[in-house]
């Protein structure tokens, strides 16, 4: 799952460290860790208006998912290059100039894309892990149908995020944030893997072969759009879902010989 730069340097994430609750929340550490890793010569000029800005963390998190939703919408009707950073605070609501205050340049827009559908997908862990009661297999086949329906809700906008993420994670400005952002993503599947090995239910031979594999499946409902035609996401589910379980070989047709 990506985004440019301009830089807040690390006095300013100090700052904002001291103007919000001693313990912020998910979201609110989520902004700071975006600041930390923008970096550029323009620094000095983009930090200031941070400085004095004293939000809370409550705005700052409306105001983030102001400017997703509205990136969102954007991009169902236009690519991503196509798409200008005024367009998206027009349709966020917000004052061309004051979207800065969140966004440090338009490429910043991957990384707010990448970071909110992880955290949606994030907030429905305890959900996914309270329906599968410790059964590795099940949660895993719960955690994929919820990544699909986060993909089905962005379904363009996530196509825009894996076209252009190669080109972010080759930016030393972005990688450690990207990788630090898909890493959530990634460690949460390993994480239900990993003990289904231990219980004996589930194999494999390689880790992260088998982790990229099942963000394929996934991923393939919006990537994969044009292909899928008409195709519906619960008839795509059930034929992946087969996949993972094993049935796609070991089921019979109805009448076939045994």
């Amino acid at each position: 799952m990506n985004v440019h730069s301009l830089a807040v340097t690390s006095e300013a994430c100090n700052k904002l460290r001291s103007t919000v609750a001693p313990a912020p929340n998910a979201a609110t550490a989520n902004w700071i860790t975006s600041c930390r890793i923008l970096r550029s010569p323009k620094a000095s000029i983009m930090s200031e208006p941070l400085r004095s800005q004293n939000q809370d963390e409550g705005l700052v998190r409306a105001r983030r998912q102001q400017i997703f939703a509205a990136a969102c919408r954007v991009l169902k009707r236009k690519s991503f290059h196509e798409a200008t950073v005024k367009e998206i605070a027009l349709e966020a609501r917000l004052a061309a100039g004051s979207i800065y205050v969140y966004l440090q340049s338009k490429d910043d827009i991957l990384l707010l894309l990448a970071e909110s559908m992880v955290a949606e997908l994030a907030e429905m862990l305890p959900q996914i892990r309270g329906k599968s009661r410790g059964e590795p297999r099940r949660e895993l086949l719960e955690l994929m149908r919820a990544a699909i329906d986060v993909i089905d809700r962005y379904r363009e906008a996530f196509c825009v995020l894996n076209q252009e993420v190669r080109y972010l994670a080759r930016r030393p400005d972005y990688r450690v944030a990207l990788k630090q952002i898909v890493g959530r993503y990634t460690s949460t599947v390993e994480n239900v893997l990993e003990r289904g090995r231990k219980m004996g239910v589930i194999f494999y031979d390689d880790l992260r072969s088998v982790v990229e594999a099942i963000h394929m499946l996934c991923s393939g409902w919006a990537m994969g759009a044009d292909y899928l035609g008409k195709t519906d996401k619960e008839t795509y589910w059930r034929q992946i879902a087969a996949l993972v379980e094993g049935r796609f070989f070991a089921g019979e047709a109805p009448g076939a010989e045994t």
